[in-house]
């Protein structure tokens, strides 16, 4: 048990104690912790330089040029740049790939353009006049975007076997590479100058329609003991992910150095010198109880900075203390499993990269619950959910998915996943023992995944 013991102090302080994970253990998440408490805000002020160019019209309607010249103009634009808020994102209908991107572009502040509208004749050559597009770049001004509006997009006889009229579109050409919030700008005042037009058009007030379909509404708050505060919106949902993601750092980081370590040793046979001294079941425990260590440490750290974050927003709240426990104990048996898997490719290899071909069940064990937190994190108590939550061996990942969103597992589930977790985790140890003992001391042509299984049942 000492000798166990002291090999786990090693491992720990070859890794933990060097001045590179120092400082990308500590230096780092404190450089990150400072930017993101005083420059971030600062940061985040600075609206850049204003983008400046022309955009063409080929309006067809031949009503709609003189509104959509007004809606683009610098001062329209300023008086509109304080009053467009967020719109907000239903999870039932999520908005359009487009769409998305004015969201999370108008979630940022930016310098308003100085358009210039240039009407073209009906006439004009479409694929000509597109051709202007090609010059120069977004920030060099010039040719921005042409618009061309159809002639019945306004007014049309056209109707549809329900008697609703059958209006036309327009198509917008931009400059590769513009900025989002000038595409959507461009494009909302397009599709709002229509729109008007169409109710003008069929004898409506626009101010009027405006007025009756607009709800005003504050912000949302959440009611605390400590008081009422602006709800963010989303955070509910990532705040799962982050924990799974913190998780998976540490555990992934520390069965890296865990199979780095056992490489190396292997290479230059300092492991030969170590097994005259201990058993292989007392080394590879005594290694991957210091990678663990090391884990743990990664994850207090970078989950300290993520806590300090939500106090400095006065969201600590948010985290529930049973979320930290059962984190901590799920942690422990992921990263048993993930590392027990790196020891016996570890012992099974002389180079690193003789190893990625045997890293394929790793790999897999932490991509598929990064690809799957999402609809399980929107989702906690659905079938899919629980599901995962009892699968072994992403249940780990995925229980605390469910746990630190707002649908909580029963206990009971808890504890049925985590009896999985130990199940899984004494399997998995059991085999990688076996694959661990027999190719410490085996050299020459790699094995391949056959042969380990074979190397399992022969030991």
């Amino acid at each position: 048990m000492i000798r166990m013991l002291q090999i786990a102090w090693r491992e720990f302080a070859s890794t933990a104690l060097t001045k590179g994970f120092i400082i990308g253990g500590f230096v780092v998440p404190a450089v990150i912790l400072v930017v993101m408490i005083t420059l971030l805000p600062i940061l985040l002020k600075d609206e850049g330089p204003a983008i400046s160019g022309e955009v063409s019209l080929i309006d067809k309607s031949g009503v709609l040029a003189d509104d959509i010249t007004r809606r683009l103009s610098k001062e329209t634009l300023e008086a509109e740049s304080g009053s467009v808020a967020m719109p907000e994102i239903d999870p039932e209908n999520p908005p359009e790939a487009d769409e998305m991107a004015a969201v999370l572009s108008g979630a940022l502040p930016s310098a308003v353009p100085d358009l210039t509208v240039n009407s073209l004749d009906v006439e004009t050559d479409v694929e000509e006049a597109k051709k202007l597009l090609l010059e120069g770049t977004a920030d060099d001004g010039g040719l921005l975007a042409l618009a061309v509006i159809d002639e019945n997009a306004v007014s049309t006889t056209e109707v549809d076997s329900n008697d609703v009229p059958k209006f036309g579109a327009f198509k917008l050409f931009v400059k590769p590479r513009l900025k989002d919030k000038v595409h959507s700008t461009i494009r909302r005042s397009i599709s709002d100058s229509i729109r008007e037009a169409r109710l003008e058009q069929a004898g409506l007030s626009p101010d009027m329609i405006n007025s009756l379909t607009k709800v005003n509404a504050e912000r949302s708050k959440e009611v605390t003991e400590e008081g009422e505060r602006n709800a963010v919106e989303g955070l509910n949902m990532l705040l799962p992910g982050g924990f799974m993601i913190l998780m998976m750092m540490a555990v992934m980081i520390g069965g890296q150095y865990l199979l780095t370590t056992t490489v190396e040793e292997k290479s230059s046979r300092v492991v030969e010198v170590l097994l005259s001294a201990v058993s292989p079941m007392q080394l590879m425990t005594g290694k991957i109880l210091g990678q663990l260590m090391v884990g743990l440490l990664i994850m207090i750290v970078y989950g300290g900075v993520g806590m300090t974050g939500l106090v400095f927003a006065a969201m600590a709240d948010l985290i529930d203390p049973m979320i930290i426990i059962w984190t901590l104990a799920f942690f422990f048996l992921a990263y048993v499993q993930i590392a027990s898997m790196m020891a016996a490719i570890g012992s099974a290899v002389n180079e690193m990269r003789e190893a990625q071909s045997l890293m394929t069940p790793v790999m897999a064990v932490i991509m598929i619950p990064y690809l799957l937190w999402m609809p399980v994190a929107m989702n906690p108590s659905g079938t899919f959910a629980v599901v995962c939550s009892f699968l072994p061996p992403v249940n780990s990942f995925m229980m605390i998915v469910r746990i630190a969103s707002t649908e909580p597992p029963e206990i009971w589930e808890i504890l049925v996943s985590l009896a999985i977790s130990v199940v899984s985790s004494y399997v998995i140890l059991r085999g990688a023992a076996k694959v661990f003992r027999v190719g410490l001391l085996m050299y020459g042509k790699p094995p391949n995944l056959k042969t380990l299984i074979k190397w399992i049942r022969m030991a």
